[in-house]
């Protein structure tokens, strides 16, 4: 994963970003508009960091941000034309990194390296679907807590009143 992060590290030096998280936000809104929390989700990001990031490229006219017509709450981010063209610029610099890498093996090593990926995915995928189901469970007040929770005592209920 370090190897990845200088990858992105060096796209983004190329595009003149400051950091690749920058070039990561602009990857995951690309040409479609997404609610700023699926962004923060999607980059394991706080709020806080997204929101920060947002307003800088806000000002830079790479992003806008709109008010989503179903959730007046909600922030939709949509790329500029100018972010396009950076978002585009990054996933080259990216891409043209990994293939230079890549280049240097043998054709029966990049096949076992594709089947391997594509075994990744699968996996992660597959983890994917088990954590979705885990998280849409209903939560309510009469759910029973789960065998790793300790009760309370007498005492800390005291204690908490």
């Amino acid at each position: 994963m370090p190897r990845f992060g200088r990858v992105a590290w060096h796209a983004a030096q190329e595009c003149g970003m400051t950091s690749p998280e920058r070039g990561r936000l602009l990857w995951a809104i690309s040409d479609k508009s997404v609610r700023a929390g699926l962004v923060a989700q999607h980059l394991k990001l706080s709020a806080g960091a997204v929101t920060e990031l947002v307003e800088s490229l806000v000002r830079e006219g790479l992003v806008r941000r709109e008010t989503d017509p179903d959730d007046r709450r909600a922030v939709i981010l949509a790329l500029t034309a100018e972010g396009r063209r950076i978002c585009e610029r990054y996933e080259l610099a990216a891409s043209s990194s990994i293939a230079q890498v890549l280049g240097r093996l043998t054709p029966p090593q990049r096949r076992r390296v594709r089947t391997a990926l594509a075994d990744l995915n699968a996996a992660f995928t597959a983890n994917d679907v088990a954590a979705v189901r885990v998280l849409r469970r209903p939560f309510i007040t009469a759910s029973s807590p789960r065998r790793s929770v300790r009760r309370t005592t007498h005492k800390e209920n005291a204690d908490a009143r």
